[in-house]
This record gives structure tokens, sequence and C-alpha cells, in this order.
């Protein structure tokens, strides 16, 4: 099967999609697939095709991001120029999607869309910027697709934008090879300085919407032997820095900015909790939720639609109220409190990533539904 998947971004972009399109192009090109991923070539030293893991990466001409949003025009042109049996778009950001149905304009290549979430641009004009979106682009692109998938149902029937249309739920998908538990970080354990501490882990962007100003707050609330380990980047590193000095929690918060796809299961490693407090609808479905529960990690997730169902409340972890620190405080305490509840919850949650999230399941999933697309012509 000749399978395009279309991202805005790409490696060496990160982020939940991008992890999640290269995940599944590996592993569709494992299985004998011809797979190519069409992103943007936001960055101009980027080369504009090249092989990786196993499939090509072609990059489309753009403008470069604004708003966080890539004007790739070229995709229109890239898109239209690839031999494809089936054609899988990943929104938002929003333009790339638009642009690649442009492309497949006068095409009969079934097509699949993963709305992987609302779109949220920044500030004033962002605002502006993204109901424009909605009401111009994004409705001719949903009617051009065959299929639209999301990764959690609550979070499908709860958005605005797809109010109405049928969709399809597939969840977001975990290597658990690398992601499992049993991993040693003894070294790592002790240049972080973390023995005898109690540590609480974050994996992600530091980006407004992830809520880490209100994890730093409950640190503050949480005892003295408690660690915050941050893994991530992004335009919030400084001013969480800040935040952490204000507090009086620079003893307490590890940095970990530059930790590699390849090193981060060996930091997740390090936590005794997994925190995710993500405060709106830029996250429908958390996959640094599931890799932590595939790590073995019991985690408090926020309980917002999509992120809320990754989890089974009181098995695999707790929701936790967004914006309320007091809160995200007390269920990372009953965690830390009691060691046998965390542990029967992180053992819960490595079957859960086992039995829903994993490459294969999710592969298999997708490729079936790719399989019925061609055969209904």
């Amino acid at each position: 099967m000749r399978v395009v998947q279309v991202s805005p971004f790409f490696y060496p972009h990160t982020g939940g999609v991008e992890s999640h399109v290269r995940t599944l192009a590996r592993e569709f090109a494992r299985q004998g697939h011809e797979v190519t991923v069409i992103t943007s070539r936001f960055q101009s030293g980027l080369p504009r095709e090249e092989t990786f893991e196993g499939y090509r990466i072609v990059r489309a001409a753009s403008l470069g991001p604004i708003l966080n949003t890539p004007i790739d025009y070229g995709t229109r042109a890239t898109v239209r120029r690839q031999e494809a049996d089936v054609v899988h778009l990943h929104y938002p950001p929003p333009l790339t999607s638009f642009f690649a149905t442009r492309g497949l304009v006068g095409r009969r290549t079934p097509t699949v869309l993963t709305y992987h979430c609302d779109l949220d641009l920044p500030g004033f004009t962002g605002r502006l910027a993204a109901r424009a979106y909605q009401r111009i682009f994004l409705p001719p692109t949903l009617r051009r697709v065959d299929r639209i998938v999301v990764h959690t149902r609550s979070y499908g029937i709860t958005s605005a934008s797809l109010r109405g249309r049928d969709i399809a739920v597939i969840p977001s998908v975990v290597d658990l090879d690398r992601f499992r538990p049993g991993l040693d970080p003894g070294p790592l354990r002790a240049s972080l300085r973390l023995e005898g501490r109690r540590v609480v882990v974050f994996t992600g962007r530091l980006v407004p919407h992830k809520g880490v100003d209100v994890l730093l707050d409950a640190l503050a609330e949480l005892p003295a032997d408690v660690v915050l380990l941050l893994i991530g980047s992004g335009p919030r590193l400084s001013g969480l820095r800040s935040r952490a000095r204000r507090l009086d929690l620079e003893e307490r918060v590890r940095f970990c900015p530059n930790v590699s796809d390849q090193d981060l299961p060996l930091y997740l490693a390090l936590g005794d909790v997994f925190v995710f407090p993500s405060e709106n609808r830029l996250e429908g479905f958390g996959l640094a939720v599931a890799e932590a529960m595939a790590a073995g990690l019991p985690v408090v997730t926020a309980d917002m639609p999509g992120v809320r169902e990754v989890i089974e409340p009181g098995v695999e972890g707790l929701l936790a109220e967004p914006l309320l620190a007091h809160d995200v405080a007390e269920k990372v305490r009953r965690l830390l409190d009691e060691p046998a509840l965390a542990h029967r919850m992180g053992a819960a949650g490595r079957r859960r990533a086992e039995e829903r999230y994993g490459l294969r399941t999710v592969a298999g999933q997708l490729l079936k539904l790719y399989a019925d697309l061609i055969a209904a012509g």
C-alpha cells in the first residue's frame, strides 16, 4: 500500500502529533508499505527530501511559521505529485490540511483526517485568525475527506467543529518496546541529585496550555522531599524558571530541556508519579500520559475532554481539576503517600497501554481503515 501522511510539522520538530506520525510511518514502512511523509520546510536549512527510518520525508515550500502555523503553500503541489493509495492528513496546525485537500481536487484518492485537537491560536490576532479559519477553510477541508479520526470519543463529541459529523475513534500510539517498566536510571538519578527524593514527572512542550505554572504552585504545597522533574522545552522555559525562584522552589525543580527521544524512557523511569495538568482543548489525547502509563507510572491528569479518557479514573490514575493547584497537589500527595495504590495503578496503566495504545494495535486499526476505504472505491 502506498501511504502518504501529511503533517504540518515533522522531524526534527518535536511534539505529540510529530511523534504520533513518526511512530506510525516507521511501523507502516516496517510492514512493507511504501510511506511518504509530506511536511512543511519550516526551516530553510532542512533538506527538501530525504529517506529516514525506511520512509521518505518530502518538505513542501513554506513561508515559515506564523502563530505556530506553517504557511506551507507548497503542500498543494507536493500532494498532487504523489502516487498514493491513501492520504492521511493530520490537523492542526490548520493550513496544511487545507492546502493538501486542494492538491487532491479531481482525484479519487481515499483521504483520512486525524483531528488531533481544536484550533487555539495565542493572542487577540490568533483568536481572530482561528475564527476565520474555522469558518472559511475548515468546512471544505472536512467535506473533502472520507473519514475523520479522533483519539477519544469524549473529545470528538464535545468539539464544535465536529458536531454532527461521523467520526472514528482510534487512539494515539505508544511504542511499548521503548516505554516500559523496569529500566534502571541509577547513574541518571545520581547526576540529577534525586537520591532519597520522591519524584513527580512532567513531559511535554513548555507552552501556556500545558498548565505547568499550576504544577509549580502544586509543588509548593507538597512536602519538601518531593522534587519535580520538568522534561521539555519551549517558550515558557524562562518564565517557569523565574516562577520557581519566586516560589523558592529552585532546589526542588529539575529543568531538563534537552532530553532526546531516545533518552526519554530512562527519564520517566526516575518518577514515582506522572502529572499532566493541561488546561484547555489544545490537548485532544495527551500522548505523554499514555507513554507514562506504558512506563508503569501512576498518573494524575486534568479532568478535560480527551485526556481524561486515556485512563479509567481510580484504576490507572486520578483526575484533577484543571487550574486548581490545591487539587493537583492533593491527588499527587495521595499517590506518593500510598505506595501500594501507586504500584497497582502503575501496573494497571501498563496493561491498559498494552491493550489499547500499542503500536501494532493502533497501526492495525488504521491499516484496516485504509483498506476499507480503498475497497469502497
